[in-house]
């Protein structure tokens, strides 16, 4: 992955927007080092995957957004497993030689998958699956050379930056599910306590106001949707 690629300025705008996506998405736990370390093995990797694009026949099949696919996923995979490192215990010069296994299955999972037509949902799950088997299998590689012990084989074995994003989106969703509820909750009883005001001082006028008010509602509603 050290070997330095040029590829058309498509290829470099894309990656550079994921990049600037990816950025917004960091936990808090990532330092500035490792933020640059990221970003850099992103853009090599993907340059990379890019450069088959443009060179290799099977990559060549497919038209540029679909590229882009394939480019996204290795954009994304590498940025959750680096996380995975960091948070891994496993010593930083370590960091490279597991990337570069999932590297390169990512590529062979990829080329299978264009040369076989598989849907994109396929690609999906078997590029996930063999992400997380190449990763488990190098983490016991280092453990079996004696670079880490038990502890931080469990501890790396067990990171999921993937699982914890997916855990806080759906927390969010909730969260701002119940605010919405208690918005709603809270109109509505101002709105009761209005309307039973207007009835019971007003009478007649005050239904006739309230149908008003609920008419003039609906009209700049059906508004707003047009």
């Amino acid at each position: 992955m050290e070997e330095q690629v040029v590829v058309e300025q498509k290829y470099t705008d894309f990656i550079n927007s994921l990049i600037d996506q990816m950025r917004d998405l960091l936990p808090d736990d990532v330092n500035k080092l490792q933020q640059d370390y990221l970003e850099n093995n992103i853009k090599k990797s993907t340059t990379l995957l890019a450069h088959s694009m443009e060179t290799d026949s099977t990559f060549k099949s497919l038209d540029f957004e679909k590229q882009c696919v394939y480019i996204q996923i290795m954009a994304e995979w590498s940025f959750h497993k680096e996380i995975d490192l960091f948070r891994s215990g496993i010593p930083a010069k370590y960091w490279k030689v597991v990337m570069q296994k999932i590297w390169y299955t990512m590529w062979e999972v990829m080329y299978a998958c264009i040369q076989n037509e598989a849907p994109e949902g396929v690609v999906l799950s078997v590029i996930e699956r063999y992400v997380n088997r190449t990763y488990q299998d190098a983490v016991e590689e280092l453990k079996n050379i004696n670079v880490i012990d038990d502890i931080t084989e469990e501890k790396a074995k067990e990171q999921s930056n993937i699982e914890i994003m997916a855990y806080e989106y759906i927390n969010s969703k909730k969260h701002r599910k119940v605010k919405r509820i208690l918005y709603h909750a809270a109109l509505l009883v101002i709105i009761s306590c209005v309307v039973t005001f207007l009835v019971m001082f007003f009478k007649v006028y005050g239904v006739i106001a309230v149908l008003s008010l609920m008419f003039l509602y609906n009209i700049i509603a059906h508004e707003k949707e047009e």
